[in-house]
Formats: structure tokens, C-alpha cells, sequence
């Protein structure tokens, strides 16, 4: 049997017309405050949302756990590097190994040779090897050249002033090199540079003909031009006497 059934009723109308009569009053209610608390905050609320909805995703890693590669990104794989043909590599290869070797073994027997024949400090012999392959000069012959210019004396001087090992004359050496004075001729580096250039030069005016050139060396071009202009023969035996040593 149910007790106080208008009381009950009463309860229920007076919670339900208490809670208009608050909507109808200025004054603020908990529900009223909620309510203009949600609408005030609404608007930003939403463009958050929106501009969430629209960034990307980012996952945070713990300090202690690495960052693993997104495997859907594309990056661009490292260029690989361009291999070349291996035949012809390699037979380039042993040839420039082969070249080396021989060029080596050549230098190293030349040089010993003439220290060997013309009794030579091992210095000077590779400076005449060196500087002589340097300007295009077999060495055999720049051997022989220094010998029977000067006996391989660097402070030679002739007769008619030619100076050092290969006896280049003032004038010449200021032809080749402004500049160059005589005392520098001395200098047994510079004097075989500019003596075996001389010689390469020659050379080429008379078209590789070394014989000729080594005449002229001695002789001067002008005294070989004029006597082969008139139809005669220049060689006076220097050019043997280099070819063959230097007489040593």
C-alpha cells in the first residue's frame, strides 16, 4: 500500500515548475552557467576540431625507443655507382702497372749504369735521367751530351764562355729564359734544363733528325743551315762522339 501518494505528487510538481521559474529569472543558475559556458567556447571548440581533423597524425616515441622509418614514405634510393667495364679497366690497369714497373726498372738500371761508366754520384746521374726525360731527351744521349760537354763538371767554362754542364752560352740561356743570368748556369738543375731544351728544340727544326740536331748543338744552327744550303755535309764527328758516350 503506498504511503503519502500527494506528497509524492507535490515533490514532483514542486521540483519540476522551481526549474522554469529559474530559466525565467536573470538569475544565473548552475544549468544557465553550463549552458553559456558551452556556447561561449563552442565556436573555437569546432575550429580546433576541423583543424585536427585536418593535420597530420604524429607519433611520439618515448625517449628511450627510436623512431621507426614510415614504411609507406617514398625516399629516393642512393644513386649506385657506375660500373665500368671490367675487361677493358683491368687491361688499362696491368698496362699502367706494366709501364710503371718498366719505367722504374729502366730509370734505376740507367742511373746505375752511368754511375758505373762515368763514375758518378748516384745524385747527379738521376738529376741528368730525370730533367732529361722531363724535356723529351733519351737519356743515353743526355748522358753522353754532359760528358762531352763538360766531363760532367758544373762549373765548366769554355773558351768562348759557355758555362756548366751542358756549356749553354749566356745569350742562349737569356733566349730560352729572360731573364737568366750567367751565374745561374751553375746550377747544374737549371743549366741541363735549359741545355736539353736547347737540344729538343733542335731537334725539332730539323724534323727529329738527332744527328743533325747534336751538330747544330755544337756547331750552331746558322754555320748547319748555310752549309746544307749549299748542298755539303755538317757533321764534324760530335754527334758520334754523343751517340757513343761522350768517349767514356
Amino acid at each position: 500500500m503506498e504511503k503519502h501518494p500527494r506528497r509524492r505528487a507535490e515533490d514532483r510538481e514542486d521540483a519540476s515548475p522551481a526549474s522554469k521559474e529559474d530559466e525565467a529569472t536573470d538569475r544565473p543558475t548552475p544549468r544557465r552557467r553550463a549552458r553559456d559556458f558551452f556556447q561561449r567556447f563552442r565556436q573555437p571548440l569546432i575550429g580546433l576540431g576541423i583543424a585536427g581533423a585536418a593535420a597530420p597524425m604524429v607519433k611520439t616515441t618515448k625517449p628511450h625507443e627510436e623512431a621507426k622509418p614510415d614504411a609507406s614514405a617514398t625516399t629516393p634510393s642512393p644513386a649506385q655507382p657506375q660500373t665500368a667495364a671490367p675487361g677493358k679497366d683491368l687491361e688499362e690497369n696491368i698496362a699502367n702497372r706494366i709501364a710503371e714497373t718498366k719505367g722504374g726498372a729502366d730509370r734505376e738500371a740507367s742511373v746505375v749504369g752511368a754511375m758505373e761508366r762515368y763514375g758518378i754520384a748516384r745524385d747527379l746521374a738521376e738529376d741528368i735521367f730525370d730533367i732529361a726525360s722531363e724535356t723529351g731527351i733519351e737519356p743515353k744521349t743526355a748522358f753522353g751530351l754532359v760528358k762531352t760537354e763538360s766531363s760532367f763538371n758544373s762549373r765548366a767554362v769554355s773558351n768562348v764562355g759557355a758555362l756548366g754542364l751542358t756549356q749553354v752560352m749566356p745569350r742562349t740561356a737569356r733566349w730560352l729564359r729572360p731573364g737568366t743570368r750567367p751565374h745561374e748556369l751553375y746550377d747544374r738543375q737549371t743549366n741541363m734544363r735549359l741545355g736539353f731544351r736547347y737540344l729538343g728544340q733542335l731537334i725539332d727544326r730539323y724534323r727529329g733528325d738527332v744527328r743533325l740536331a747534336l751538330t747544330a748543338y755544337n756547331r750552331g744552327p746558322g754555320t748547319v743551315d748555310r752549309v746544307l744550303k749549299r748542298g755539303g755535309d755538317p757533321d764534324n764527328g760530335y754527334a758520334d762522339k754523343v751517340l757513343g758516350g761522350g768517349g767514356g
